[in-house]
């Protein structure tokens, strides 16, 4: 998908819980050539994913499993990009997932797939507020100078707070992290509102669990922000995908 004009170039950027562990292996597939051939993103973020044994030759994956040993975790693909994993000291392996893409200049951005990974006592902000802490040296400081886009299933929402008063604040303090290391929301800046996300079938609340935060240089370059939602992605996920375009 990605457009040259010109000095620049438009860079896609996709966002997905694929919610692959759920699913059947003929659905898993299906879902892969979705991905791949009709949303083709240039990078894509994948959360809940199993990639296939066998890709396209031009597909580069990074993947990592949940805690090294569930079937399934997240991903960074580029269809033709070079990449290499980005170190990130954390025991949080394959729900915080960093890479480094190689544009065609020959420049450098760092992407994040973050996924809100449940505690056994079924809270997310207790692991994404300590993976947060594990960014730090990325996202802060000298390092913190890089071009980064993070994106995910965060497994929390800026809507909490307004719908449960206050009751959990640990979601508004992750949103405000990410605000205090300079990433933008980027749904929010081109929807100037919640946006729904995730299809949670015990809830009629339009939840809004997955995001895409990019540090300002590459936020003031949004050209367009879009949630993907059709019947045939309700077959492989209750999730839909997130794509950013950026100017870069």
């Amino acid at each position: 998908m990605m457009i040259a004009e010109k000095n620049t170039m438009k860079i896609s950027i996709a966002t997905w819980n694929m919610d692959s562990w759920k699913r059947n292996q003929e659905q898993r597939k299906a879902a892969w050539r979705y991905l791949t051939e009709t949303i083709s993103p240039d990078i894509a973020l994948l959360q809940e994913c199993v990639p296939p044994a066998k890709t396209d030759e031009d597909s580069k994956i990074i993947y990592q499993k949940i805690g090294g040993k569930r079937n399934w975790g997240s991903a960074v693909v580029t269809q033709e990009f070079p990449i290499q994993e980005l170190e990130i000291k954390s025991s949080y392996l394959g729900a915080l997932l960093g890479a480094e893409v190689t544009l065609p200049d020959e420049s450098l951005i760092s992407v994040i797939s973050l996924y809100g990974l449940i505690d056994e006592d079924g809270y997310a902000t207790t692991t994404l507020h300590r993976m947060l802490s594990d960014l730090t040296p990325l996202l802060h400081g000298r390092m913190g100078k890089r071009l980064f886009i993070m994106g995910g299933d965060y497994n929390v929402s800026t809507q909490w707070d307004e719908k449960y008063k206050n009751r959990d604040p640990s979601h508004r303090i992750f949103f405000e992290r990410l605000e205090d290391f300079g990433l933008v929301n980027c749904t929010y800046k081109y929807f100037q509102s919640h946006v729904q996300t995730n299809r949670h079938p015990r809830s009629k609340t339009p939840w809004q669990n997955d995001y895409i935060h990019a540090s300002k240089k590459i936020s003031d370059r949004l050209v367009s922000c879009e949630v993907i939602d059709d019947s045939e992605i309700y077959e492989y996920s209750d999730h839909n995908p997130v794509i950013a375009i950026f100017d870069l």
